[in-house]
C-alpha cells in the first residue's frame, strides 16, 4: 500500500482509493498476527493496523502530491453478537485511519454470506445506523458508503432493502453523509441488471469504474456515466483495472478511456 501515492502518479492520477488489506505487516508482526488472530470473531485485517504505517502512508502521499480519498474496509455486520466486540474495534480503526489520512470517503460491506439468514438483517440495520451516526461525532463530515460487494448484497434486492432501512434511521444531516458506492461489475448479468444498475445510481455517492482491457470491458461506461449524471451525482470515481496488461500501462489507458468519457462535461 506504501507504493499506491507514486503509482498514481505515475499514472497521472491525484487521487486514490486505499485499501486495508493492502497495509504492510507493522512492527512485531510475527507476534501481533497469531495473538491477535486468535480471538474470537478477529477480522483478518485487523492486525494489520498500525500508526507508524499510516504515517508513512501519509508522508509518501504529499511527495507525491497525492490525496488519498477514500480508506476502504472489508467489514461485517452481520457476525454473531460475541464477536461484535472486535468488529466494532475494527470498524473504530478504520475511521482513525481514515481521520489520520484526510480522507473523504470510509468505504463499507455490509459482509455476511448469501446464506446468512434473512433474521439477521434487523442487526445489520441496527449497527450500520449507530456506526454511521457515532462517525460523525469521531469524524465529522466523513462520507460512509457501503458497496454491493457480494456477502448479503449478492442479493441486490436485499442489499437495497438493507441500505434504505439504515437510511431511514438517519437525520437528514447523516443521510447527508451516507450512500452506496455503486460497483455496477458486481452485479450479476440478467433482466434486472439495469434495474439494480439504476436503483444504486440514485443512492450513489462513490462509483467504481471497472476495466479489463485497453478497451473496457462488458459494460457500458457510457451509459452507467449518463445515468450517474442524470441522477446529479456529484462524487468522485475510483478506477479497478483487473485486465491482464502490466497493471501501470491497464491503469494508464483505463484512465483515458475515462477522461474520454467524461470530456464534455
Amino acid at each position: 500500500l506504501l507504493d499506491l501515492p507514486e503509482a498514481a502518479s505515475q499514472a497521472d492520477l491525484a487521487f486514490a482509493e486505499a485499501n486495508d488489506f493492502m497495509l504492510p505487516p507493522p512492527r512485531y508482526s510475527r507476534l501481533r498476527r497469531p495473538i491477535i488472530g486468535a480471538l474470537p470473531g478477529a477480522p483478518p485485517d485487523l492486525w494489520r493496523y498500525s500508526r507508524r504505517s499510516l504515517a508513512e502512508l501519509n508522508q509518501r502521499a504529499a511527495q507525491q502530491g497525492v490525496t488519498i480519498l477514500a480508506w476502504t474496509l472489508n467489514s461485517d455486520f452481520a457476525v454473531a453478537q460475541s464477536d461484535w466486540p472486535l468488529q466494532f474495534l475494527y470498524l473504530r480503526l478504520g475511521v482513525a485511519a481514515a481521520k489520520q489520512l484526510d480522507a473523504r470517503l470510509l468505504r463499507v460491506n455490509l459482509g455476511g454470506t448469501a446464506d446468512t439468514p434473512i433474521g439477521h438483517d434487523g442487526r445489520m440495520v441496527d449497527r450500520l445506523a449507530a456506526f454511521v451516526n457515532r462517525v460523525q461525532r469521531w469524524c465529522p463530515g466523513l462520507q460512509i458508503t457501503v458497496e454491493n460487494h457480494w456477502g448479503v448484497s449478492s442479493d441486490l434486492d436485499r442489499h437495497l432493502r438493507l441500505f434504505d432501512a439504515v437510511a431511514a434511521r438517519l437525520s437528514a444531516a447523516q443521510r447527508a453523509h451516507f450512500g452506496c458506492c455503486f460497483d455496477p461489475d458486481n452485479i450479476p448479468t440478467g433482466t434486472k441488471r439495469r434495474h439494480w444498475w439504476a436503483a444504486l445510481a440514485a443512492r450513489a455517492n462513490h462509483y467504481h469504474f471497472k476495466t479489463t482491457s485497453e478497451r473496457d470491458n462488458d459494460l457500458p461506461h457510457d451509459e452507467l456515466l449518463a445515468l450517474l449524471d442524470r441522477n446529479g451525482y456529484q462524487g468522485a470515481a475510483t478506477i479497478e483495472y483487473q485486465g491482464q496488461r502490466e497493471i501501470l500501462a491497464g491503469v494508464r489507458q483505463s484512465v483515458a478511456l475515462f477522461r474520454r468519457l467524461t470530456a464534455s462535461d
